[in-house]
């Protein structure tokens, strides 16, 4: 089996310690112990963050570069507890990785691969 999925009950971070709110941009009625799953090409802003990230200012979003390739929902790869997400502040500029701070413990990545149009 592969690495646990991340969901709407995640906790993601910047390095400042910045909290992330996930935004689904994709909708679907697949769910993951109930929540629904957070999906690569979703938004996910930044606030409370306490970096300056020097004249660019702190994070502001995150852009991840990698999800599942085994679990696929709406054409979209689902986020992973093995994803890697770049901190960016408004400007675009990297200020750091983000970081997976809490994920469910149930549900992993099938070790088949898996497209769910639902």
């Amino acid at each position: 089996m592969g690495a646990f999925l991340l969901t709407t009950d995640s906790v993601i971070l910047c390095p400042h310690g910045g909290i992330v709110t996930h935004v689904p941009t994709t909708f679907t009625t697949y769910r993951v112990q109930g929540r629904r799953p957070m999906l690569m090409t979703d938004e996910y802003l930044i606030a409370g963050c306490t970096g300056t990230g020097g004249p660019m200012g702190g994070c502001f979003r995150i852009q991840w570069v990698t999800g599942s390739t085994m679990l696929i929902v709406k054409g979209v790869p689902v986020l992973t507890q093995s994803s890697v997400g770049i901190c960016l502040t408004s400007a675009g500029v990297a200020s750091g990785p983000a970081i997976i701070a809490s994920v469910q413990l149930m549900v992993q990545e099938p070790s088949e691969y898996t497209n769910i149009n639902d």
